[in-house]
């Protein structure tokens, strides 16, 4: 094997020009020149002007016309250039989250894992059998491999239903969190909206299952690590503060901000900020279209920002972010300032469908998607036409390791 020419070039030398790179992504593509570069750099830099969030592209299959497909694609904000990339370690590509340059992807067969789009790293989660809600799970009982339990109002203790694999993995796993980067075997958690209900259930590194975190509070609408603290909020604004540590297989629901007197209706958000914690509430016009088929499908109209006052255990409206850029999805929110990212608007939210309804799939109906302004009240589309997608894009902090 020829040895690559760019591997003889001098220490010294690649440090001083490592050090005139700037931009997150030409530090990533230094690394990608020879192997030898990637393991003799430096671990890449975390600061916060280093790193850009990227959209990552789930590209269907143009051939059969389905998302099984190893086709991606990473949308660089700075080039408005889309990067493809094959990533057959993804899968079925039904995304449930991402945090810190990991995604989480759930597949008809019942698993759920985590992986890296740029190293092609991958880290089991427990199965989605492994959840409170299932009682018994066969993967040989083909549409009714499921048996859950039912926790709706009306249904009484021990019942129970059958559901097929696609539904259970579609519409009752809302979203997975991450405490921390799962690189080089680091510890961390995951946390996971779940259920007919919205549960919360936990998992740490190595865990062969989910544990339940509270049993009597759902429903709930989004979770977030938050200066070392796990915050769940509920469907009405209530906000929790859960202690999964201490108490360990028994955690601590303990409440914050209890509910508004206003309900606040729509989807909502929690997003930390240097500023503080934020509720951030997308509200959402439903209709029906009835071509190709009677299909229901919702449009984001405006965003309402609310900051926690945890003195007067409360939330208070603002109605400016100043330069801060929000970034909300299926991901875990996030919030930037556009000083440090200037191809971002500031005052501004940078938003993805959250993509429940599959449904939609194979219609060509565009998502619900864009850039809301806080300045005017408008939204305008994200800066670029990708072509044939599914399911819905997410945000994605590259991570290199």
């Amino acid at each position: 094997m020829v040895t690559s020419q760019w591997s003889l070039l001098p220490m010294d030398l690649l440090n001083t020009i490592e050090e005139h790179v700037e931009l997150y992504v030409d530090k990533v593509r230094l690394r990608c020149v020879c192997s030898s570069w990637h393991s003799d750099l430096s671990k890449m830099p975390t600061h916060k002007l280093c790193q850009l969030p990227w959209l990552l592209i789930p590209y269907k299959d143009n051939v059969i016309g389905t998302s099984i497909s190893s086709s991606c694609g990473f949308l660089d904000p700075l080039e408005k250039k889309v990067h493809k990339l094959e990533l057959p370690e993804i899968g079925e590509k039904v995304f449930k989250g991402s945090a810190y340059g990991w995604v989480v992807v759930a597949n008809k067969n019942d698993t759920i894992y985590l992986v890296n789009p740029l190293t092609r790293a991958r880290v089991k989660l427990p199965p989605r059998s492994k959840f409170p809600d299932v009682r018994k799970y066969r993967a040989d009982k083909h549409e009714s491999e499921y048996l859950l339990w039912s926790l709706t109002a009306l249904s009484t203790p021990g019942d129970s239903y059958l559901m097929d694999t696609t539904h259970v993995r579609n519409y009752l796993l809302t979203k997975i969190i991450l405490s921390s980067s799962p690189s080089n075997g680091s510890d961390f958690v995951a946390v996971a909206i779940y259920g007919e209900i919205g549960s919360l259930a936990y998992c740490k590194r190595g865990d062969k299952k989910w544990s339940i975190i509270s049993d009597k509070r759902p429903p709930y609408k989004d979770v977030i690590f938050y200066e070392g603290q796990l915050y769940a909020l509920k469907c009405s604004g209530q906000l929790m503060v859960c202690d999964i540590g201490s108490n360990y297989p028994k955690p601590i629901v303990t409440e914050v901000v209890p509910q508004p007197s206003t309900y606040p209706l729509g989807e909502l958000y929690l997003v930390g900020s240097s500023s503080g914690l934020m509720m951030v509430q997308r509200c959402i016009e439903s209709s029906y279209i009835y071509e190709p088929s009677k299909i229901f499908v919702h449009k984001t109209t405006t965003f309402k920002i609310f900051k926690l006052d945890i003195s007067g255990r409360n939330w208070y409206r603002v109605k400016s972010l100043g330069d801060d850029v929000l970034f909300l999805g299926l991901n875990s929110s996030m919030a930037f300032s556009s000083r440090d990212f200037p191809v971002y608007k500031g005052n501004s939210i940078y938003f993805t469908d959250v993509n429940y309804n599959f449904d939609l799939e194979g219609t060509r109906i565009g998502f619900d998607e864009g850039i809301f302004s806080l300045d005017d009240g408008k939204i305008e589309p994200l800066p670029t036409n990708y072509g044939d997608v599914w399911p819905t894009p997410i945000w994605v902090m590259p991570n290199p390791y």
